[in-house]
């Protein structure tokens, strides 16, 4: 046989893989036609049902959102739906208990992952902590499906289980992943940003709470100030009237001490017709002092009682000489009456108070 052009090989093996095609084609069909009924099952019904409405056409999208279809891992033991980025892989981390999921997300997505205990082994209470590029964040936990939303750009989300050390979960029985340590420092920032917010807001309550025990004891003293000022002003006033009511009594009170003289001339009788003594009738208090004062020429007596009756014994001056004097001092409280012995009808009287 002479050699064949590559036209002719080309068409041979077309001609043998069309009848191949026609063959296995035939076969299917027969079969289908000769294959047993089930006796224990009905012919079926057939119903129809018309096609559904088209859905309304979706409005343009200017830039189109990276989509995934569900697939799985690289493990083929955690499957994955995307939207709004790209997984480039999905890796465990055994000596963390965690996974790590590398991307590359353009926009604001959500990717919803299916774990088992083989990835990642579920704190006690069966949940998992969740950081993306570090950062803690919030996810929606059905199971061991977790739903999580994240933002453009975000490279790498680390789902943690037992073992991790963050909001009461405890790390210490293993070391620290490049996201444990990123999201310590930044708890701890957070916490140090609390505590400094704590002491600004406590330093900040005291000093208002100093201020106005300030400004309180300031209202304080000036109101114990303006009462003590209203106090000594009474009180001033309150002396001021004591000493005028004491000078008003000592006023209309009896005089400790008076002075008693004779008349010019009463030596002679005649002036006991108007009086002989000047004055004749005089009033102390009670422990004063009558001074007799002899200013006539003839020497004169006081001697307490009556020309009548004589003396009564109370006292008595004896003489007294011109421009002499002698004092007579009364405690008890009553009316004295004297005379003098020399000339009886010089008559005085004393009302002592």
């Amino acid at each position: 046989m002479a050699d064949m052009t590559s036209a002719d090989k080309f068409g041979v093996i077309f001609s043998i893989a069309f009848a191949a095609a026609m063959i296995a084609l035939m076969g299917g069909l027969l079969q289908a036609d000769t294959a047993p009924a089930t006796p224990s099952m009905a012919a079926p019904t057939q119903t129809y049902s018309p096609p559904p409405a088209p859905a309304p056409a979706a409005a343009p999208v200017t830039t189109p959102t990276p989509q995934a279809a569900p697939q799985t891992s690289s493990s083929d033991n955690l499957k994955y739906t995307i939207r709004g980025g790209i997984v480039d892989s999905i890796s465990q981390d055994e000596n963390h208990n965690a996974v790590k999921i590398m991307m590359d997300s353009r926009l604001d997505g959500q990717i919803t992952i299916t774990v088992n205990n083989d990835s990642v082994t579920p704190f006690s209470d069966g949940t998992y902590f969740v950081t993306i590029d570090g950062e803690e964040v919030e996810f929606t936990q059905v199971g061991k499906r977790l739903t999580i939303d994240f933002m453009a750009n975000s490279q790498k989300i680390m789902i943690y289980g037992e073992g991790y050390k963050s909001g009461g979960h405890d790390m210490s029985s293993m070391g620290h992943s490049e996201d444990s340590k990123e999201h310590e420092a930044m708890m701890a920032a957070e916490k140090a940003a609390e505590e400094k917010a704590a002491h600004e807001k406590m330093m900040a309550e005291k000093a208002a709470a100093d201020k106005a025990a300030a400004e309180k004891a300031a209202a304080d003293k000036a109101a114990a100030e303006k009462a003590a000022a209203a106090a000594a002003a009474k009180a001033a006033a309150d002396k001021a009237a004591a000493e005028k009511a004491a000078a008003a009594a000592a006023a209309a009170k009896a005089p400790m001490a008076v002075t008693v003289e004779p008349v010019a001339g009463s030596g002679a009788p005649g002036c006991e017709a108007t009086e002989c003594y000047t004055p004749s009738t005089v009033t102390i208090a009670a422990g004063g002092t009558v001074t007799f004062t002899n200013t006539d020429t003839a020497p004169h007596t006081s001697t307490s009682g009556s020309a009548a009756n004589g003396p009564d014994g109370i006292f008595d001056t004896s003489l007294i000489m011109m421009n002499a004097s002698f004092d007579v001092t009364l405690s008890d409280a009553g009316t004295y009456t004297y005379f003098c012995m020399v000339h009886p009808w010089m008559e005085g009287t004393i009302i002592v108070e």
